[in-house]
């Protein structure tokens, strides 16, 4: 029909054909193991979703999982390890915010309320030299940022871990950011679903994680919003820049 798309949807009451769509629509070539690596890939579908995933509306992190379950596939960073810190004086939550808004509404510039520290291995597009004045095909970066909260300050310091070899990521946003308890009878011990919106000119994808930490769970989502952006819409091709970049060594 005109104006009308088809969209293969992914869910625990998919079938191994809606998955075998999903590897040609991805562009993989498994071969003779297309029905197999399907099978995994449903079987993995279903175990999420029964923990909370949703992934009817987070075709980048459905993208991603058919990639990793390629067998070739070499992300574009990984990060090693972060943290994140949570510092306040005033705790009530209504004078708080008002006092952080002007008149018309924006921002008066309230002093950052966290601060996140992220190690991330990428590899060196931009070819830095090291101190030993050789260029390795991959570095680690240590970023410290601030923000308004952990997610945020973790975005802030994930994204100065990776421009440097990355510029393109420069020109993606973060338009959405959606939390939902999955389980609220855990009370504060309950598992949330965090799904992400992202956007770079007329293109959107989302990603979904789910954790009980609503930090991590938001971290997996930043992590996959920004590897989907790097695989499918940077200008330059990042799969399998070095066959070493994420070995055991110098870790």
């Amino acid at each position: 029909m005109v104006g009308n798309e088809q969209r293969i949807l992914v869910s625990e009451l998919s079938g191994r054909q809606n998955i075998i769509g999903k590897i040609k629509e991805a562009g993989v070539e498994l071969g003779d193991q297309t029905n197999e690596r399907a099978t995994a890939i449903l079987d993995r579908v279903k175990k999420l979703e029964n923990i909370g995933y949703t992934f009817e509306g987070a075709d980048a992190s459905v993208h991603l999982m058919i990639l990793h379950a390629s067998g070739a596939y070499c992300q574009p960073f990984r990060v090693l390890d972060y943290s994140a810190q949570v510092f306040d004086q005033n705790l009530d939550s209504a004078s708080r915010y008002m006092f952080s808004r002007n008149k018309n509404g924006g921002k008066r510039g309230r002093s950052a309320t966290a601060r996140a520290t992220i190690k991330v291995r990428t590899a060196n597009m931009a070819n830095q030299v090291d101190v030993n004045g050789s260029t390795p095909t991959y570095i680690d970066r240590l970023e410290v940022s601030d923000g308004s909260g952990p997610v945020d300050a973790l975005a802030s310091a994930l994204l100065k871990a990776l421009v440097p070899s990355n510029p393109y990521l420069n020109d993606v946003e973060l338009v959405d950011y959606k939390v939902r308890i999955l389980d609220p009878e855990s009370a504060t011990g309950a598992a949330t679903r965090v799904m992400i919106e992202f956007r770079e000119g007329e293109k959107t994808w989302t990603t979904v994680s789910v954790d009980r930490n609503v930090i991590s769970a938001s971290l997996n989502a930043l992590i996959d919003g920004f590897e989907y952006a790097l695989v499918e819409h940077a200008p330059y091709c990042m799969l399998c820049y070095a066959d070493d970049m994420f070995s055991d060594e110098e870790q």
